[in-house]
């Protein structure tokens, strides 16, 4: 099992949002302009501003777009474009714990991951596919710390990995059926309640999947192995302890 908390600042997607806000307020104001209402008449509603208690009186995003270019408010700046930098008053802090279950081969020192849960807290989530694209991608670079990468050198310094074949890249092969769910602490800090998403499980998988490879092999008096833990590693460790 192992658990995370790592800093972050999702400035971009802040930074975005505040964006967004802008060219919302300005569609705003092309809207009242081409309805003749006071802005505080309107209402919005994915796609268009209508007005209160007659719908049918609205404007599309695409007629704003169109008019921000054509038909705008008298010493409005033409265009549709915004841009915002957005320097955060403080880190967000995303969290998360993860189990992992792995069965070892004591003759070959073959490890398997069984099953991993990974439950992750990015804060408000905008877009769950690219979220939970990031945590797969993130869990399966996990891997590679923990089990396959490692850059071996001989005394002189020169790198001894020929090919791929000796700095394994995890594939989808060599992956779990990742399970995964969120939990949602909005940050204070953030426009839109968000956190940093896409290095937080590679904080989290590699030690996870440590942990439950020794406490695997505890019961053996192996208390600890350096990662990455490798079938060799495995199988020399148990050797020395006369398992095999």
């Amino acid at each position: 099992m192992g658990t995370y908390a790592s800093r972050s600042t999702p400035t971009a997607g802040a930074a975005a949002a505040i964006a967004a806000r802008k060219l919302r307020d300005k569609a705003r104001k092309i809207a009242a302009y081409l309805l003749e209402v006071s802005e505080d008449d309107l209402e919005w509603e994915p796609g268009k501003f209508s007005v209160k208690g007659a719908p049918e009186k609205s404007k599309t995003i695409q007629e704003l777009v169109f008019a921000a270019y054509t038909n705008f408010p008298q010493g409005m700046e033409a265009g549709f474009e915004a841009t915002h930098y957005y320097d955060p008053p403080n880190l967000t802090f995303p969290s998360g714990a993860y189990i992992c279950i792995v069965d070892i081969d004591k003759e070959t020192g073959g490890i398997h991951v069984r099953r991993f849960v990974a439950i992750d807290d990015c804060g408000n989530i905008i877009n769950p596919m690219v979220v939970q694209g990031q945590v797969h991608g993130g869990l399966t670079q996990g891997i590679a710390p923990a089990m396959y990468e490692e850059l071996l050198y001989d005394e002189d310094g020169n790198i001894l990995n020929g090919t791929l074949m000796d700095y394994l890249v995890p594939t989808a092969v060599e992956s779990p059926r990742w399970e995964t769910g969120h939990t949602c602490t909005p940050s204070p800090h953030h426009p839109i309640g968000a956190k940093g998403v896409g290095e937080s499980p590679t904080v989290g998988a590699p030690p996870a999947i440590a942990n439950a490879i020794i406490d695997a092999l505890s019961p053996y008096g192996i208390k600890h192995l350096d990662i990455p833990i490798t079938p060799f590693k495995v199988w020399k460790a148990l050797k020395e302890k006369g398992v095999i």
